[in-house]
């Protein structure tokens, strides 16, 4: 079976934020092992009571309902990052209450070899405030950093379409699951986010009921970031409770300053009293990773984006165009000399995607260069040849031909 059918069925079996997860992990390495666990070797662990008695009533029919999750999420153009993967961050894993399986719609940065940021703030901005929030995500995208949110209306919003105006990465976690439109003002914001190479998250599959814990999805922000950054925030804020998400995970707080006028920005202003760093450009931020990224990070093209961005509104941002396509010889020659032969009810595109598939796997921006393919039909594609058993998903997305 799948390997990430198992970190579902953990991921359902405990449920978000669950700190059994950690443990776990630590202990046995991969959920198939924990599935497969005597009941002695979990109680040696010192989990919880109640982790410990949903663990002993693992069935197969569980694994089996994970197992039909999983595929309904690829068959969308969907995929599932678990701690398998080498995609899954770091950050993530340091979590105690870390996520067992991620659904993802878009391209997971490689948070390994770059640093991220996420910029957070209230929902109910000042058009300075938003502004402001719009044009340090900008700058900290131009960079090379990765700009993170939680794609809320107001500051988050602000956020994201800073980073797409700079033509950077941004990563948006939601509290419910992809398919859920919510806020439904932003769901053209979360197309052009994947269009434009960036990803969705959500640790909620979208075949279950749900409940938004904001706190639970504001712990990801941290886990995905070296830093979180307060852009406009009052005394009592969600963007308050992330800060001391990331002081207790030992991640960097900014905080920018704002108007002493109106309280807009007094949670920003005692997150400062309380030792967050003062923060009034994009370059304040990537100075501090300079020496732990080398080569990586550009401050002087944070403060031009910056100034930039200041002159002009915060604005929806066109989708990029669609890469030129390389010629097929580019990608390595199949080693296989008679493929398998593809079923007749096949689609014409995952038939041209399957011809530029080999033996070895093929990051999934590669294949869309060389098909001429944008990454949602190209996933689409790939998904059908998951399906009828003619290709492989492997560490995220490269993908190979069976």
């Amino acid at each position: 079976m799948d390997s990430r059918a198992y970190w579902i069925w953990l991921a359902q079996l405990l449920g978000p934020g669950n700190r059994a997860i950690q443990p776990l992990v630590a202990a046995f390495g991969v959920a198939s092992a924990v599935y497969e666990a005597e009941a002695s070797a979990l109680k040696q662990i010192g989990l919880p009571a109640v982790a410990l008695r949903r663990l002993k009533r693992r069935s197969p029919d569980d694994l089996e309902a994970a197992r039909r999750l999983l595929d309904d999420t690829l068959r969308r153009g969907d995929w599932v990052l678990t701690p398998e993967d080498d995609l899954y961050p770091t950050g993530l894993r340091r979590l105690e209450d870390m996520p067992a399986a991620l659904y993802c719609r878009g391209t997971m940065p490689r948070l390994e070899e770059r640093p991220a940021v996420a910029v957070v703030g209230t929902r109910h901005p000042s058009p300075a405030g938003e502004q402001a929030a719009y044009a340090m995500a900008a700058g900290l995208a131009a960079s090379g950093m990765v700009v993170v949110s939680g794609g809320a209306v107001g500051i988050d919003t602000a956020a994201h379409n800073g980073a797409l105006m700079a033509q950077g990465t941004t990563a948006l976690v939601m509290a419910c699951p992809l398919s859920v439109e919510y806020p439904a003002e932003n769901t053209a914001l979360r197309q052009r986010i994947v269009d434009n190479g960036g990803v969705l998250i959500s640790e909620y599959p979208d075949r279950e009921p749900y409940h938004c814990v904001f706190p639970i999805r504001n712990r990801l922000l941290v886990g995905l970031s070296q830093g979180v950054c307060l852009a406009e925030t009052p005394a009592r804020s969600g963007a308050r409770i992330t800060a001391r998400l990331a002081r207790e995970n030992g991640r960097d707080v900014f905080a920018m300053p704002g108007s002493l006028q109106g309280h807009r920005n007094d949670g920003a202003h005692e997150e400062i009293r309380q030792g967050a760093v003062l923060v009034t450009g994009a370059a304040d931020i990537v100075t501090e990773y300079m020496t732990v990224y080398p080569g990586v990070l550009d401050a002087s093209a944070a403060t031009a984006m910056q100034k930039q961005a200041e002159n002009r509104p915060e604005q929806p941002v066109p989708v990029k165009p669609k890469p030129t396509p390389r010629p097929k010889t580019e990608l390595p020659v199949p080693a296989r000399e008679t493929p398998v032969l593809l079923p007749d009810e096949v689609s014409d595109a995952a038939r041209a995607v399957y011809a530029l598939l080999t033996d070895t796997p093929i990051p999934v921006d590669e294949l869309a260069q060389a098909a001429g393919m944008s990454i949602p039909p190209l996933l689409a594609a790939l998904t059908e040849l998951e399906m009828v058993g003619c290709a492989a998903n492997h560490a995220g997305q490269q993908y190979c031909r069976l």
